[in-house]
């Protein structure tokens, strides 16, 4: 007799982990003395922790006892009882006890007393499966009539509510926890006050007040708390779409508020730590600090975080690249970007006070506005009248910023027209006053092509 006639593999499994359970424990137990009584080593145990045996939901365990039997590696699997190995009736077991017979193998089930290889037991394993099947499907709808009726009337469903809530025993309805209450009402009015979330996690840990689960708090544990539907008393529900690999729903992970069939509208489960009010706020605030990707997902939203950013360009002849905040000057992204420009460069303190001078000389009613704004909300008002800057090349170091020299301000009315003639104007003026500075076109060609700097280039680079 070879080592695959008296080896077997043990299949357990449990629908739902829970901590102090031991049916996985008990099962094993059970199938190994079966093994041993009938002279069978156990080869290798296979166990699915937590995994429905009806629902379609991928079950490792499983499929590697499957695969072991069917590849002709031990031809016995055992387990404590046919519900345990699936729920699905003929549709899965079927096949695999066909499977089975084409190596010589057989399926035992220890607590049914059956066995695929006699006769008449293999019939059967086939009406104890579509019993199985019968049996998940009645509870599944007993389950599912059980949630109605408790949603309707507002009574929680299972699971944790969030940080600072907890169930009434009486009315099974959410009431604020007395312990955390108070830190998750913190919470709330750190997000209503506009404070980022990494801050109020920071203020938390700080304090060393410890996360629903232990440990630190984190961002996202923050905001799937101040969005979740109890944070403000209601019911929630995870939404589900249509698996089509799977033939069936699944759940998702976003949590919405439940609606009521009957009135559409959302149930109240109790007593939230927040009104629906100030959760829609907090969500608003969240939103607007996140944008959606091509893919899909979201990032935090980042916009310009400097005044002149996308408006300064580059005014060295043949070059008009944007120019961009690097340290405490603009510089032409040319430059950054290893291109022939030398680059332009000014002084970010400079620029920003000639442009925002500029800008209130010809707008003097916008002054208000601009003292009392944000970076925000002061490249919004640029924006409604400026159209460009112009940024020329320095003639040395260490000399004043000189802006009705290096800067050349388009404005927004002037024009396309009038905006190409000024620039050409403006760019041959700044060409004729720094002609002995700047290298011409053929020497950075030449320079470019030799692979080295020639002394014109240098001379240049150090006077920027």
């Amino acid at each position: 007799m070879g080592k695959r006639d008296v080896g077997a593999d043990l299949y357990l499994r449990l629908s739902v982990d829970r901590e102090g359970k031991t049916a996985i424990e008990r099962q094993e137990a059970d199938c190994r003395a079966w093994a041993a009584r009938h002279g069978l080593l156990v080869r290798q145990v296979h166990v699915d922790r937590g995994r429905s045996g009806y629902k379609s939901v991928t079950r490792k365990g499983f499929e590697a006892a499957r695969r072991a039997v069917a590849s002709g590696v031990v031809r016995t699997l055992i387990v404590w009882k046919l519900d345990r190995l699936s729920r699905k009736g003929t549709a899965e077991v079927g096949p695999l006890l066909d499977a089975f017979d084409l190596i010589g193998g057989r399926l035992v089930s220890v607590m049914d007393g059956l066995d695929s290889s006699r006769p008449g037991d293999r019939l059967a394993m086939a009406s104890l499966s579509e019993w199985a099947r019968a049996e998940a499907e009645i509870q599944g709808e007993r389950i599912r009539h059980a949630k109605r009726y408790l949603r309707s009337r507002g009574r929680w469903i299972g699971g944790q509510p969030p940080y600072g809530l907890r169930i009434d025993a009486e009315s099974g309805r959410l009431t604020p926890d007395p312990e955390t209450a108070v830190y998750a009402r913190l919470i709330a009015d750190e997000a209503l006050s506009g404070r980022p979330l990494v801050r109020i996690a920071r203020l938390l840990n700080e304090h060393e007040i410890a996360a629903p689960r232990g440990g630190l708090w984190q961002v996202g544990s923050l905001s799937q708390l101040l969005r979740a539907p109890a944070f403000a008393g209601l019911l929630p529900e995870t939404e589900t779409v249509w698996d089509e690999k799977r033939d069936c729903r699944r759940y998702t992970g976003v949590v919405r508020p439940y609606l009521d069939p009957q009135t559409g509208q959302p149930v109240v489960a109790g007593e939230g730590i927040v009104t629906l009010e100030e959760q829609q706020r907090i969500v608003a605030e969240l939103e607007s600090r996140t944008r959606l990707r091509g893919d899909g997902l979201k990032r935090p939203a980042r916009g310009p975080t400097h005044l002149l950013t996308g408006l300064l360009f580059c005014a060295v002849d043949g070059c008009g690249t944007r120019m961009s905040r690097n340290g405490t000057s603009y510089v032409c992204q040319g430059v950054r970007l290893g291109h022939t420009c030398p680059g332009a460069r000014a002084m970010a303190t400079s620029v920003e006070g000639a442009v925002a001078a500029a800008l209130l000389s010809r707008h003097p009613e916008m002054a208000a506005r601009w003292e009392n704004g944000d970076v925000s909300q002061k490249r919004a008002l640029l924006s409604e009248v400026v159209e460009r800057v112009w940024v020329t090349r320095a003639t040395g170091r260490g000399r004043r910023f000189e802006p009705e020299k290096r800067l050349r301000v388009v404005w927004a009315d002037e024009g396309d027209e009038g905006e190409r003639t000024d620039r050409c104007d403006w760019l041959e003026a700044c060409q004729s006053a720094h002609a002995s500075v700047l290298p011409s076109s053929s020497a950075r060609v030449a320079g470019s092509t030799q692979g080295t700097r020639n002394p014109a280039w240098r001379s240049s680079a150090a006077g920027s």
